[in-house]
């Protein structure tokens, strides 16, 4: 991208603002910086969080026992390209060099990669295709947004900011969109949940206690949901960040089914783990037999159907069965029924979920069956999830995550510099 488009971009009001923010929060050396992330590090061992933190390759090279450090402590460090720039601005095959040139960086100084994050979340479809497979286990660049405010908050700040951090990450609503991982051919894509660090405290400005009832309140939703809420922040605004991750963890602690604290390669390996699952289904004189093939960390719940007074209730009308076997009646089936001809997209969604589906012969006979018009009328991801779980019928599911946990929290900062150098030099690059 060229300078003069990045500054259209982002506007005169816009640019003065971070500039100052950059220079009251960096140094010439990375000292400054470096302290922080390390406090910042020990703040959420003390609750039992690592966080995820992509970095430029080039911040990297430049400071790689720092980065060997963090990664020792427990952090994950992921790629954030090579240069900190725009790649859904380079064709395909520019923006994957800097995600391979970044990789080496990464293997030359013993830091592990598991995934990547691209600058201002800029990543295409294309670059996605050109990726090396095993480059990556997972990408984190598409952005869910909640609409969450602090009651008391004004409306005021500096609606610039805000304005020009939307059209950076270009979010979807959680209104429409559920807040999980999803696969994209070898890859599992974590979204990105807003708002940010940025987008509250620079941009809405409501400071330290504002921002912290802001994250609540997305922690609230996601976990009613059981969803993922994968925070991202920028660690220049760590020591104002850290009051709220204290508020959230402490609460987070405190709910029950818990709530999973997890850096993105554990998100992504889990997801992989949970694809793999299975379930086989036979008929008996008695009814149906049931047997789940799965690791020990799956989660199966059971609804609408009687199980062993031993299996503990989990949420709302669910139970965790603990066994891997099952026999239940044979009519209505408890599973999800769906037409032979049902978008592709829409069965890898359900089966993401971890809903067992029956798409043969046998599927009207299913307590909850979703026939054409149905999906028709179901207009978003949220909807058809609702809609299956308000069915009154007995239900058996894989849960989306692991141990008996309801949700997934994981915190990641991008580190996008550590020295006013490094900003600095991202202006020449473009």
């Amino acid at each position: 991208m060229k300078l003069q488009q990045w500054y259209a971009l982002r506007g005169a009001g816009y640019v003065r603002q971070r500039t100052g923010a950059l220079l009251d929060r960096y140094g010439i050396m990375p000292a400054k910086a470096m302290d922080r992330v390390m406090d910042n590090v020990a703040v959420l061992a003390e609750f039992g969080c690592a966080p995820t933190f992509p970095t430029p390759g080039r911040v990297v090279q430049r400071n790689p026992q720092f980065f060997r450090c963090l990664q020792e402590a427990g952090a994950e460090i992921a790629v954030h390209s090579f240069d900190h720039v725009d790649l859904s601005a380079y064709p395909p095959d520019k923006a994957c060099q800097q995600l391979v040139r970044a990789a080496g960086v990464f293997d030359r100084h013993g830091i592990e990669r598991h995934g990547f994050r691209c600058p201002y979340l800029g990543c295409t479809d294309g670059l996605l295709d050109c990726l090396p497979e095993g480059l990556f286990a997972y990408s984190s660049n598409r952005a869910i947004e909640w609409d969450v405010r602090p009651p008391d908050s004004d409306g005021g700040g500096n609606p610039t900011t805000s304005e020009v951090l939307q059209r950076v990450y270009k979010p979807l609503s959680a209104r429409d969109t559920v807040c999980t991982p999803w696969t994209r051919s070898h890859l599992v894509e974590i979204p990105v949940i807003l708002p940010d660090d940025l987008t509250l405290y620079d941009g809405l400005q409501l400071g330290c206690e504002g921002m912290a009832e802001a994250w609540n309140q997305v922690l609230q939703h996601t976990y009613r949901r059981g969803e993922l809420f994968v925070l991202m922040y920028h660690p220049e605004l760590a020591v104002r960040c850290q009051p709220a991750f204290a508020m959230l963890l402490h609460d987070a602690a405190h709910l029950r089914p818990r709530v999973w604290l997890a850096r993105l390669r554990d998100i992504s390996y889990w997801w992989l783990e949970k694809a793999s699952f299975s379930v086989d289904v036979s008929s008996t004189e008695t009814g149906l037999h049931v047997s789940f093939t799965c690791s020990e960390r799956g989660t199966i719940l059971v609804k609408g159907l009687e199980v062993d007074g031993s299996e503990p209730p989990w949420d709302g009308a669910y139970r965790q069965l603990r066994v891997r076997t099952l026999q239940v009646p044979a009519e209505p089936r408890p599973f999800v029924g769906l037409p032979a001809n049902t978008p592709a997209r829409t069965v890898n969604f359900l089966r993401e979920q971890g809903y067992i589906l029956d798409m043969t012969e046998t599927a009207p006979r299913c307590a909850t069956y979703l026939d054409s018009a149905v999906l028709d009328r179901l207009a978003s991801e949220v909807e058809l999830v609702n809609f299956i779980e308000a069915s009154a019928g007995p239900l058996i599911r894989y849960w989306r995550w692991p141990d008996g946990a309801k949700s997934s929290l994981s915190i990641t900062g991008d580190l996008d510099a550590l020295t006013l150098l490094d900003y600095a030099s991202r202006l020449f690059i473009r």
